[in-house]
């Protein structure tokens, strides 16, 4: 023990930098003791950042904006290699804000400005540089940063559209930077997604749609999209003209709308995003609680020879689901598909609406999230050989387990068998902030029930009886994942009982063992690059706050980390021309196929 101490009074003298307070901070009836562990944590985030601004910085000095990954052989930026065989080096600044999260949570922890005065000054040169007239950033799925030229690239064709899916950006963070720029795209994000007079709702933004200031007072809210049938049952209608209303979209559109009406004390863009999150809750099943991905399905606007090909799978040819999974009669639509895209729904969707009740007073969207929550899990949920697992069903709990489609389409190929998908460790987190916004215990336990189940079955041991009563926890677990870190960080938080923050020290431990490699953090060790928008860094920040002693209120807070770059770029055989994501295509190269 001595020992220890005086290791950690050595380490404390060559890093006074850190500001750190007390090691002894108190906590309810107990003591936390800041540990050398405590430290090589913090200190392996702390070389992540500033490996990240060093190599992030050297590739163009001629500006402050980051590369969305860095490679951890040589220090340079990921590329998109285009079709042509044009390689670009990029930066994309929706993707890369849990970075911007992690240095002003790193100047919270360390009381050392410079790491909130780099995001700052990031977001200061992206803001006043890369906005277009109509308020729009040149950020989202389809356009980037050339960090050669620092020119605005597209990866859809020539001009692609802005696009945010469940990005959630660090709107508190950009309006300190620029406020009104900040204000102005909240605005412009909803005149130019959303179709005002028909409620369709479209994830592609038009650079060209004209800004306009008033928009949320130039129409009446309108009566509910969604309407119920005689049995009481929500009626999808059937006429978006592919300008289908994905909650992935609806996501950003209704935190920004809240985040802005808060800003500016308007209570109309709160009273649309309202209205907007609504429609999805009325399309819910009301026998089984779970809700849809989008509240409408698409109009057939395509020739009967295009349709005629089961593999054309682009909107336009009505319902896709009613066309590759016919046997499931009137069910099968879209927007009642309960096994893909389900992390859209109750894991990012989920967030915003606690985000939304607990920092804009829309309280009833605790309800919801419980609603929604219950439903698929009473429903989906099953352990399968020690495994948490998603039955695949339609929302009504209609299970398609075990379906084989008779033909090719927009969820698969031909022939193709429908089986349990895994439950991402996604699912911890809104499930916890769920329990800790309900407000009576009572309506607490099922969902605390499921939370106990779900946690016991990632390996993680009992969390105990509702509250922090008598857990039993696996301190020696192996698990590595910021969810499970954050989790338990933010029940320790709740309840103080140190069993808990036991636990999240153990997973903090793991997750620098396990990813933290060339100075950076990885997915996994053999992992080439390091994503800027990976979450484990600021959930380190979040476990070494509370031991600290410093509310999580004062931290930035998790939200997403779902930001992509969706396009055309050269297949994985050098040769033929592809069409998909970042993290299906770069992210997922290894050091072996570094040459």
């Amino acid at each position: 023990m001595i020992m220890k101490k005086i290791v950690m009074i050595l380490l404390l003298s060559l890093t006074s930098f850190l500001a750190f307070p007390s090691l002894d901070v108190q906590a309810a009836d107990h003591q936390i003791v800041y540990t050398e562990a405590d430290y090589n944590r913090l200190h392996a985030v702390i070389q992540h950042v500033d490996n990240v601004l060093k190599y992030g910085h050297e590739y163009n000095e001629n500006t402050k904006l980051l590369p969305d990954a860095i490679n951890t052989l040589t220090g340079g930026p990921a590329t998109w290699v285009f079709p042509n065989r044009a390689e670009i080096p990029y930066s994309n600044m929706a993707n890369q804000q849990n970075f911007l999260r992690t240095l002003v949570g790193l100047s919270v922890v360390t009381g050392n400005d410079k790491y909130k005065n780099e995001a700052m000054d990031i977001l200061s040169e992206f803001m006043n540089n890369y906005q277009s007239n109509n308020g729009l950033f040149h950020w989202g799925g389809h356009r980037m940063i050339n960090l050669d030229t620092l020119a605005v690239q597209s990866t859809e064709g020539a001009n692609g559209p802005h696009e945010l899916k469940n990005m959630m950006p660090y709107y508190e963070l950009m309006m300190e930077v620029n406020e009104e720029a900040t204000l102005k795209f909240m605005t412009q994000l909803w005149n130019a997604h959303f179709y005002w007079t028909t409620t369709d709702m479209n994830r592609h933004g038009d650079y060209a749609t004209v800004y306009n200031p008033n928009v949320f007072v130039a129409y009446d809210i309108p009566d509910d999209v969604i309407v119920m049938d005689d049995d009481g049952m929500p009626i999808i209608p059937a006429d978006s003209p592919g300008l289908l209303p994905f909650v992935n979209s609806a996501t950003d559109l209704a935190y920004a709308a809240f985040t802005l009406a808060h800003h500016t004390h308007d209570p109309i863009p709160s009273e649309w995003a309202q209205y907007l999150m609504r429609q999805y809750n009325l399309a819910s099943n009301p026998d089984t609680g779970m809700t849809v991905y989008q509240f409408k399905s698409t109009a057939v606007t395509r020739s009967p020879l295009e349709c005629a090909d089961p593999a054309y799978t682009n909107s336009g040819c009505g319902d896709r689901v009613k066309r590759q999974f016919r046997d499931f009669g009137s069910i099968a639509r879209e927007p009642n598909v309960a096994w893909k895209n389900t992390q859209a729904i109750y894991v990012d969707n989920t967030l915003m609406l606690l985000e939304a009740a607990d920092k804009y007073g829309v309280n009833y969207f605790v309800d919801w999230a419980k609603q929604y929550l219950e439903g698929y899990l009473d429903y989906a949920y099953i352990r399968v050989e020690g495994k948490n697992m998603i039955i695949p069903m339609f929302i009504d709990g209609t299970v398609t387990y075990g379906y084989v489609t008779p033909e090719v389409g927009y969820f698969g190929p031909s022939n193709m068998r429908i089986d349990y998908l895994e439950l991402p460790t996604t699912y911890i987190l809104p499930i916890l902030r769920t329990i800790l916004q309900i407000e009576e215990d009572a309506d607490k336990e099922k969902l605390w029930g499921y939370f106990r189940d779900i946690i016991y079955t990632f390996g993680m041991g009992d969390l105990g009886d509702l509250g922090g009563a008598q857990p039993k926890l696996n301190l020696d677990t192996f698990i590595d994942d910021p969810f499970a870190l954050m989790a338990m960080v933010e029940l320790y938080d709740a309840t103080k009982n140190p069993q808990y923050l036991e636990i999240a020290r153990t997973i903090g431990n793991n997750i620098v063992r396990e990813k933290f490699h060339r100075g950076f953090f990885v997915e996994n060790e053999i992992l080439l690059y390091s994503r800027l928008d990976q979450p484990e860094t600021l959930a380190l920040l979040t476990l070494d706050a509370v031991i600290r002693g410093i509310p999580l209120t004062e931290m930035p807070f998790y939200l997403a980390d779902s930001g992509y770059i969706h396009g055309y770029l050269l297949a994985e055989d050098g040769v033929v021309e592809d069409r998909s994501y970042a993290h299906r295509i770069i992210y997922t190269k290894t050091i072996y196929d570094w040459e």
